[in-house]
């Protein structure tokens, strides 16, 4: 099977300014061992989707603008960033939907668009070998819930806007599905907010979760799971990424164990309508103790490899040995490696040793 010949989940972004360039970074370095490599989320793209606040509320006619960043001066240290990035949580993003629209609707959030482009690319590097023969091109989409609970304010806002969300993603993944051969395609659920809702009840009582949407953040995420995976037929590969976030490579919540991980996979696999091939889990630098791992015991999706992001450049091959040490001790299924979160928060310069870390790591396996 694709999926069992490969090592190494690809997550997140890649610190380039182009496609090319990252296409050429890491698909000589890696590109053979990964299950999908996709364009890296280059350029703007990089802060994952804080791009959408410019992109996709800020024009729609029936959304209203409550806070974004402000104009930076000359002199400020933040002044190669574009405008529209936040540099701090009060510079956030912040959105409501207009008094008296109870529904909206998305005519498009562009990540077909990035897609299809990127593929474009991709098919000419693999032409060309820098990308290997048989390498999957991987699309990375947030779920509904990551679109829009960092920047909204109020239950009926999040409600209103994440429905609508949900319809255009399921348009977005339409337009990719005609777009490119399904025999080539992995496509991948980055899944952030929706994990830090699981894992707090909902509510933090502070930013960056201040306020409860309502009702069950478990429910709100098999829904979305539910909706949008039987869209995917089985001859695309389908993977998902749980994570806590990478702020200047720190949690926003600080996971206990994996049971909240755990617990998302099984429902997951549980109720895509398909084969759920892989999920990805984060485990921190600092947990090689057996109470991390634990809840493995629980993993039930016996169908769907797991890929755990315990490669860590900071303490390199031996603070891997010792996670995965760990892990061995408490799961002895299909697996793979990864990092805990995307790669576009570092410099481009340490990208090289990293993969060299991945490789290594995977022969381990």
């Amino acid at each position: 099977m694709y999926v069992d010949s490969r090592p190494i989940a690809m997550v997140g972004s890649v610190p380039c300014e182009t496609v090319d360039e990252v296409l050429d970074l890491v698909g000589p370095g890696v590109g053979d061992l990964l299950v999908g490599l996709s364009d890296g989320e280059p350029g703007y793209r990089n802060k994952w989707i804080v791009f959408n606040g410019p992109h996709v509320y800020e024009p729609h006619p029936d959304i209203i603008v409550v806070n974004k960043p402000k104009p930076r001066p000359d002199q400020s240290v933040f002044k190669d960033l574009p405008d529209w990035v936040p540099t701090s949580w009060e510079e956030m993003w912040q959105f409501r939907v207009r008094d008296g629209v109870e529904r909206i609707q998305f005519e498009n959030l562009h990540y077909a668009e990035f897609a299809i482009a990127s593929y474009q690319k991709f098919k000419q590097k693999r032409a060309a070998g820098v990308v290997p023969a048989g390498t999957r091109f991987q699309v990375s989409l947030p779920l509904p819930e990551d679109f829009t609970r960092w920047c909204t304010t109020a239950p009926r806002d999040f409600a209103i806007m994440t429905r609508a969300v949900e319809d255009a993603m399921a348009v977005e993944v339409g337009k990719i599905l005609a777009a490119i051969p399904h025999d080539e395609l992995l496509l991948q659920w980055d899944v952030c907010w929706e994990v830090f809702a699981c894992d707090c009840g909902d509510s933090l009582g502070r930013e960056p979760l201040a306020w409860a949407a309502g009702g069950d953040p478990y429910a709100r995420f098999a829904s979305y799971v539910a909706r949008l995976s039987p869209l995917i037929p089985e001859t695309v590969v389908l993977g998902m990424h749980l994570c806590y976030g990478d702020l200047e490579h720190s949690h926003l919540i600080e996971p206990r164990d994996l049971a909240v991980c755990v617990r998302m996979a099984n429902l997951a696999a549980q109720g895509a309508g398909r084969r759920l091939d892989y999920v990805q889990m984060p485990v921190p630098r600092n947990r090689t103790d057996d109470a991390y791992f634990a809840p493995l015991k629980d993993f039930a999706a016996r169908d769907t490899k797991l890929y755990v992001g315990l490669v860590h450049l900071t303490d390199g091959l031996e603070g891997a040995k010792q996670r995965l040490a760990a892990l061995r001790r408490h799961y002895t299924g299909r697996l793979g490696v990864a990092t805990e979160c995307g790669w576009g928060r570092r410099k481009r310069e340490t990208i090289p040793a990293l993969m060299k870390l991945h490789r290594d790591v995977a022969a381990l396996l």
